[in-house]
């Protein structure tokens, strides 16, 4: 773990841009990473494989909706854009395979067919599984043996590919915005 006051040294350190030659504060960054690899070195690690100039990383998810009765999901993890995919059955395959799997992803620590994610009207959420792959399938650090009823925020793993999982659940009518919401507006408004 960091520690703010070590961090908070380092930062004073890096303040004065004209003073960073000097042998002190050279010592003194030593010093705020030594004690950073004594603490958490993992940190320490992630810190220095950064890359200053390398393009920021957009985070991948797949989001499960129900709306008005309509399931399907949005992702961005086949183009690294968003997208919506519509199933009649509510079932999607993940996988490498574009011709195998509803969600075809360029990595090849996947199986062609890796996983399916499910949505049960039974139990009102969406179920992963893992389709006997060769690498396979983790959410939240635990390998996947069956089945999972898998909740908002989950981070899923399947071959080299880590992602979370958000769902959201809709439903037709309206949610009035109480009283005290809306102080400093004239009309009360109501969500559709």
């Amino acid at each position: 773990m960091a520690y703010p006051h070590d961090l908070a040294e380092y930062r004073m350190m890096l303040s004065g841009e004209d003073e960073i030659d000097s042998p002190s504060s050279k010592l003194g960054i030593f010093q705020a990473f030594s004690k950073l690899y004594e603490h958490d070195r993992e940190l320490l690690d992630s810190m220095m494989a950064l890359d200053a100039n390398a393009p920021l990383k957009v985070a991948t998810y797949i989001q499960g909706m129900v709306c008005d009765q309509q399931v399907y999901i949005i992702s961005n993890l086949a183009t690294g854009k968003s997208k919506r995919f519509n199933s009649v059955d509510g079932l999607w395959t993940l996988g490498r395979d574009p011709r195998q799997s509803d969600i075809a992803m360029p990595d090849k620590r996947l199986s062609r067919c890796h996983a399916a994610l499910q949505y049960s009207a039974e139990q009102e959420c969406f179920i992963l599984s893992d389709l006997e792959s060769t690498n396979g399938t983790y959410v939240n650090g635990d390998k996947l043996k069956r089945v999972y009823a898998l909740r908002d925020g989950d981070r899923i793993r399947i071959g080299s590919s880590l992602f979370n999982f958000f769902t959201c659940t809709t439903e037709s009518g309206s949610v009035d915005i109480p009283e005290h919401a809306s102080e400093g507006t004239e009309d009360k408004r109501t969500l559709h």
